[in-house]
C-alpha cells in the first residue's frame, strides 16, 4: 500500500504561447497603447490641475487629499503600463515623453499636497503655494503628444 500513501507530484502549467506579431502589427499595438495611456493621462491632468488650484486657494487638505492621492497613484500606474521599449523611433520618442510627463505630474501633485500639509510651518512654503500655477509646460506637451497620437 505504499503507492497509496505517496503524494502526487505537483505540476505547474505555464502558457508560453504568445501569438507572433509582425513588426507592423507590433508598432500599431504599441501606438494604440500609447494613445490610450495619453488619453487617460489627459483626464487625470485636468483633475490634478483642479487639486493644485484648490491648494493654491487654501482649501482643506482633508477635501483635497482624497481627490489628489488616487490621481498620483494612477499617474504612476499609467507609467508602469508604458511599453519598456519601442522599436519604432516615433513610438519610442512618444514613450519617453509620456514616461517623463507622467512622473512629473505625479511628483508635482504629491509635492503640492505636501506643501499644503506643511504650509503653516514656514512662510517660504506659503510663498511656494502662492506660486503654484498648474502642471506647467509638461501639461502642454502632453496635450500636443495626444493630439499627434490621435491624428495618426
Amino acid at each position: 500500500m505504499a503507492w497509496f500513501r505517496r503524494r502526487p507530484d505537483r505540476f505547474v502549467l505555464v502558457d508560453v504561447f504568445a501569438p507572433h506579431r509582425t513588426p507592423a502589427e507590433e508598432r500599431a499595438a504599441q501606438r494604440a497603447a500609447l494613445r490610450r495611456i495619453a488619453a487617460e493621462a489627459l483626464i487625470l491632468q485636468d483633475e490634478a490641475e483642479s487639486v493644485i488650484a484648490g491648494i493654491r486657494a487654501r482649501e482643506s487638505l482633508g477635501s483635497l487629499a482624497p481627490r489628489g492621492g488616487p490621481v498620483v497613484r494612477r499617474f504612476f500606474a499609467l507609467r508602469d503600463r508604458l511599453p519598456r521599449r519601442c522599436e519604432d523611433p516615433d513610438n519610442e520618442r512618444v514613450r519617453a515623453i509620456l514616461d517623463v510627463t507622467l512622473h512629473h505630474h505625479a511628483m508635482a501633485l504629491a509635492t503640492a499636497m505636501e506643501f499644503c500639509a506643511l504650509e503653516w510651518r514656514s512662510p517660504e512654503i506659503a510663498r511656494q503655494v502662492d506660486a503654484m500655477d498648474g502642471l506647467g509646460s509638461p501639461a502642454r506637451r502632453l496635450d500636443e503628444v495626444y493630439a499627434a497620437l490621435r491624428a495618426s
